[in-house]
């Protein structure tokens, strides 16, 4: 069966089931994502990571939980957020097989190969989130979260430049052509759907606000088998920090 046939069924389950519970919670989430659209792993032609900076990536969402007592421990919670995910890299490469596009006095040339020198990437992705997840709240203080989420891409940017270096067109043998500075914009390239892995968790600091933490871990390389800008899958690893408020209690 289609994964998210499978997600959709667990969801409306958990939704309509909770109806049927004797305590329900209702929360507003909001938050900032902080991490990298990055390889598991640093691929040996990526030689040094210059520098990282993670861009303004809000998160706000709602939560339905339920639990079948006020005193049980074990739980479960559904719910839709709209997340934010980007960063800026620069880094030093080496034979590096990329798409990359160069301005001339004649106009753009397209090169395809690898490519050694200075990179910068820049990553600004936005999602519509369907977390699902199990809950342990072992006191009043605690509540701690794990399970999955799904979620489609419906914002996509991933670009930067390539610059002080050289492409080997065609590949590692290829001919030698020199860049001093050229671009690539690869947003269009992006799979539109992602599903992964994500726990956390939660904190109280008053009658209704929670502090939290949560790491989102991608399972689902976010290009395609078939993408050529890079020879290595790139995963959607970041942590939600924020806090959580809780509307209703039933």
């Amino acid at each position: 069966m289609n994964l998210r046939i499978i997600f959709l069924f667990i969801f409306c389950g958990l939704a309509s089931g909770a109806n049927a519970q004797l305590h329900l919670e209702h929360r507003i989430q909001a938050g900032f994502n902080i991490g990298g659209t990055a390889p598991v792993g640093l691929p040996n032609t990526i030689r040094k990571i210059n520098s990282y900076r993670p861009e303004f990536c809000p998160s706000l969402g709602y939560e339905l939980s339920w639990r079948p007592a006020n005193s049980a421990i074990w739980g479960a919670a559904v719910g839709v957020k709209l997340d934010y995910k980007g960063m800026t890299t620069t880094d030093e490469v080496m034979y590096f097989h990329t798409m990359i596009t160069m301005e001339d006095g004649s106009g753009k040339s397209e090169f395809e190969g690898a490519f050694t020198g200075k990179n910068r990437t820049t990553v600004r992705n936005a999602y519509v989130s369907f977390p699902i997840s199990a809950t342990y709240t072992p006191n009043a203080n605690w509540r701690l979260h794990l399970g999955g989420y799904m979620a489609w891409l419906f914002s996509a940017n991933f670009y930067g430049n390539v610059s002080d270096g050289y492409i080997r067109n065609g590949g590692s043998l290829g001919e030698k052509v020199n860049v001093e500075e050229a671009e690539f914009d690869f947003g269009t390239d992006m799979r539109r759907f992602d599903v992964g892995l994500q726990g956390g968790a939660e904190r109280s600091i008053g009658k209704k606000i929670n502090v939290m933490g949560t790491l989102n871990w991608g399972l689902r390389p976010v290009f395609p088998s078939e993408f050529r800008g890079m020879d290595f899958p790139m995963y959607n690893i970041y942590c939600t920090l924020g806090v959580s408020y809780r509307i209703q209690a039933q």
